[in-house]
């Protein structure tokens, strides 16, 4: 089935059948408003809290078509409200009362010639630490292996990494991804230490998954998982191929995943493959919103590309060339009253 027609009868069903929950978060950081699964649509309530202890409020649930007027109805007891909602379902929200917030990124690097190497001074530092630890490579193209890693590593690990948000693979997937490129091991002296199911799609290298072995969280520790990345650029090199697809990553500038990727030159793009983005809006910009969005500077679409809405004079300010502009919001304005920086509205048409 092609990718858009799927896309379009999954939210059809999901208009149908599903009803959204409501449920007012609050806690010492403020308030949020949250409609949609809450498996799904706990990133920003997570950023916003901080892992604080939160008071949750079930308010109801309804129908996709109910949902803009109920969060209308609520959204006075919230500094901020979020709604996790499928493309069809969001034309029924106004767009110029929403901000429109991809709920992941894809991020794609180049493949940096051998003399030229990583600009970014972290990278660099990665680089001596796995030459440091005697951290080595190779690819196997062996199914038996394949099977252990995923039985011994990978779904442990993504479990116990990322929790209840966890997202695992198929087995079917898996398999079909590594027939189309490989499993780049992570080893040190013979042992391994994590490894990459990745793919070939000329001319990128695709990473599926990654997993330290045993799902053991002191393999980061030698920089088992950076050497993924690493090592990748090598291989990737190796084949004549001139860039890699590092997959999705969150809507926040200062997201831990997206800094990793963004020090080995991933460059944001859309994710074609989104089905839902997170829509975001609040009435004035009280502290606790400043104090969101400074913590989390949002990367949003508008005109058709996506840009970054950050607290006007964070400090350091993340600066994301490929992104349309750069939007700032002040202290007690109103929502969609940002601005641009003045070096940012003279590139301007």
């Amino acid at each position: 089935m092609r990718p858009a027609l799927k896309d379009a009868l999954h939210c059809v069903v999901d208009n149908a059948l599903r009803r959204h929950a409501i449920v007012l978060h609050r806690g010492a950081a403020g308030s949020m408003l949250v409609a949609g699964e809450e498996r799904w649509s706990r990133y920003l309530p997570a950023r916003f809290f901080r892992g604080d202890p939160v008071e949750k409020l079930q308010l109801g649930s309804c129908r996709a078509a109910e949902l803009p007027a109920a969060l209308d109805r609520w959204q006075e007891l919230a500094d901020i409200t979020v709604a996790r909602v499928d493309r069809l379902s969001q034309r029924m929200f106004p767009a110029a009362a929403w901000l429109r917030v991809p709920e992941w990124i894809r991020m794609v690097a180049r493949v940096p010639a051998p003399p030229e190497g990583f600009a970014n001074s972290s990278a660099r530092s990665d680089q001596r630490r796995v030459r440091k630890n005697g951290l080595t490579w190779r690819i196997s193209h062996d199914p038996a292996e394949l099977a252990t890693h995923l039985r011994r590593d990978y779904y442990r690990y993504t479990r116990l990494r990322h929790g209840d948000d966890a997202f695992v693979q198929s087995p079917r997937l898996m398999r079909r991804s590594f027939r189309r490129g490989g499993l780049l091991w992570v080893e040190q002296a013979g042992r391994p230490l994590a490894g990459l199911v990745f793919e070939h799609s000329p001319p990128l290298l695709r990473m599926v998954t990654m997993a330290c072995v045993d799902a053991d969280a002191r393999h980061l520790l030698q920089g088992a998982l950076v050497a993924l990345y690493l090592f990748s650029f090598d291989y990737a090199r190796s084949r004549g191929l001139t860039a890699i697809d590092m997959r999705g990553s969150r809507p926040c500038l200062r997201d831990e995943l997206f800094s990793v990727k963004r020090k080995f030159g991933g460059r944001i793009e859309e994710k074609p493959d989104n089905t839902y983005d997170l829509l975001v809006r609040w009435r004035t910009t009280t502290p606790p919103v400043l104090h969101f969005l400074g913590d989390s500077p949002l990367i949003v679409r508008e005109r058709g590309r996506l840009s970054a809405l950050c607290v006007a004079g964070d400090s350091p300010p993340v600066v994301v060339p490929e992104l349309l502009r750069r939007l700032e919001v002040t202290p007690d304005a109103a929502f969609g009253q940002w601005d641009e920086p003045a070096h940012d509205r003279g590139g301007e048409a």
